[in-house]
C-alpha cells in the first residue's frame, strides 16, 4: 500500500478563508456575540462573501517550517480557486473546485487530478461539527486586534478536559470570516499559522477564472481519495473481507463518526474517521502486513502495545503506522503520537 500525505494539501496545512476592502458589499455593524454564534457565523462566511487575497499558511514541525502562499479566489457561495505562489516545486499549481470535486492542475508533469474538495479545502472550510465543539471545548471571545488591517476579534477554543489551547481564530469585526487561524500541539507548541497577507471582499469575479475543464496537452486523473463514507459502520465492516477492528478507548470527547472502505490494485482498505468536532483521525485497517510509504518526513520508531512502529509528523498531522498480525495499521490526525500510540496499544486483530 502506497499511504501518501501532503504538506501543500493537507486540510490543517493549507489555508483560511478570509476578506474585505474597496468594493465590499454592506454587512453592517458589527455586534456583541458569545463565542458559539461568533464561530457559526464564521464557519459559514464565506457561502456569501466573495474575495480575492493572498494567503500564507506556516507548518511547523517538530525539527522544521514549512511555509505555502497562495493566491486565493472565491466566488460565493461554492467555487474557489487556489493558485500556488511558494514554495518553488510548487509555483504555478492551480486547484479549482465547486465544493463538490476538485481539479489540481500539476503543470510541471501535464496532469489534472480530480479529488475530493475535502481533501484540499481551506483550512477553516474543513466541517466542523459545531454541536460537539461546544460540548468538547470552551468557546471564549478575546479582545480586539488586528489583522491585515482590519479589525478582528479573537475566538479560542480550549479543552474541556485538558484545559488546553488546541485552536484560536482571529475573526472580522463586520464580515465575521476568519482573517488568521493558528492550531497547537498538546504541550503548547505551535502547530501551523495561516493568515492573510493581503484581501479585498468583490461583488463578483468571472465565472470563467473556476470553469473546471482539462485543458489540450493535460491528461485527467483520479487522485488520492477514498470509497464513499457511511455512518452505517457496522454493515461495511461486516462486508470486509478481513475483520475490522476498532478502539477500545478514545481520547476524551472523541467518538466514531464515520468509515468508508476502497480496493486499489486487489488491496482493500477501510477508513475508520474519528472526531471530536473540532480535531480528527483516521484508523486506515488492511490485510497486507506492510507499512506505508512517509513521503516528505523521515520516520522515527515506536511500540504500539508492544508491536515495532513507526510515526512522523507531517504537515501538522501525526502518521503513525504498525503491522499487528496479518493487518497493517495506519493512524493519521491532529492527535500527537504517544496519544495514537496508546489507542493502538488496545487494538486486537
Amino acid at each position: 500500500m502506497s499511504f501518501r500525505l501532503s504538506g501543500l494539501f493537507s486540510r490543517c496545512a493549507i489555508i483560511v478563508a478570509a476578506l474585505m476592502a474597496a468594493a465590499a458589499p454592506a454587512f453592517g455593524a458589527s455586534t456583541a456575540l458569545d463565542g458559539l454564534s461568533l464561530l457559526t457565523q464564521a464557519v459559514a462566511a464565506d457561502d456569501r462573501v466573495s474575495f480575492s487575497g493572498t494567503v500564507t499558511s506556516v507548518v511547523y514541525d517538530r525539527e522544521s517550517a514549512n511555509a505555502t502562499v497562495v493566491r486565493i479566489d472565491h466566488l460565493a457561495p461554492h467555487s474557489w480557486r487556489l493558485w500556488f505562489v511558494a514554495p518553488a516545486d510548487a509555483y504555478g499549481r492551480l486547484i479549482l473546485s465547486n465544493e463538490s470535486v476538485a481539479y489540481q492542475y500539476e503543470p510541471k508533469t501535464g496532469k489534472v487530478f480530480s479529488n475530493d474538495w475535502g481533501l484540499l479545502a481551506p483550512g477553516i472550510d474543513a466541517a466542523l461539527d459545531l454541536g460537539r465543539v461546544q460540548q468538547n471545548y470552551a468557546i471564549q471571545v478575546g479582545a480586539e486586534t488586528s489583522v491585515a488591517g482590519h479589525k478582528v476579534l479573537t475566538l479560542s477554543l480550549v479543552s474541556n478536559f485538558s484545559d488546553a489551547l488546541v485552536q484560536r481564530l482571529w475573526i472580522d469585526e463586520v464580515t465575521k470570516v476568519v482573517l488568521q487561524r493558528e492550531a497547537y500541539h498538546a504541550d503548547g507548541t505551535i502547530a501551523s499559522k495561516t493568515t492573510f497577507d493581503n484581501i479585498k471582499y468583490v461583488k463578483s469575479l468571472p465565472e470563467e477564472l473556476f470553469r473546471l475543464t482539462v485543458p489540450a496537452g493535460m491528461t485527467l486523473v483520479r487522485g488520492a481519495a477514498y470509497g464513499k463514507s457511511t455512518t452505517d459502520v457496522a454493515t461495511l465492516a461486516a462486508n470486509a473481507k478481513f475483520k475490522v477492528v476498532a478502539p477500545k478507548s478514545l481520547p476524551n470527547g472523541f467518538s466514531l463518526q464515520k468509515a468508508s472502505t476502497e480496493t486499489r490494485d486487489g488491496v482493500e482498505t477501510v477508513q475508520l474517521i474519528y472526531s471530536d468536532g473540532l480535531r480528527t483521525f483516521s484508523l486506515f485497517e488492511n490485510a497486507t502486513a506492510r507499512l506505508p510509504k512517509f513521503e516528505g518526513a523521515a520516520p522515527k520508531s515506536i511500540s504500539v502495545g508492544g508491536q515495532a512502529g513507526q510515526y512522523a509528523l507531517l504537515s501538522g498531522q501525526s502518521i503513525l503506522s504498525w503491522n499487528a498480525g496479518k493487518l497493517n495499521l495506519t493512524m493519521v490526525g491532529d492527535v500527537g503520537p504517544k496519544e495514537l500510540a496508546r489507542i493502538g496499544a488496545a487494538l486486537r486483530p
